[in-house]
């Protein structure tokens, strides 16, 4: 299985949209709200738009990261 990584054209953006965060997921723009509305991922809401630190995605990933099964 290939372990997950920002793209490139993330890596050095402090902020990340709902947007660029489902991309790197790979999930839909619902599941990304869900995860907002239901407290597991911190987002922060700068007016009208709601950003993710990118050290508040990679420790949500690291957290909910499932060990290799033998």
């Amino acid at each position: 299985m290939k372990p997950w990584s920002i793209p490139n054209n993330l890596i050095d953006k402090p902020f990340i949209s709902p947007h660029e965060l489902k991309v790197i997921l790979n999930v839909s723009l619902p599941t990304i709200y869900r995860l907002i509305y239901s407290r597991k991922i911190p987002a922060f809401k700068i007016r009208n738009s709601l950003r993710f630190m990118r050290e508040d995605v990679i420790a949500f990933l690291e957290s909910n990261r499932i060990d290799q099964i033998k």
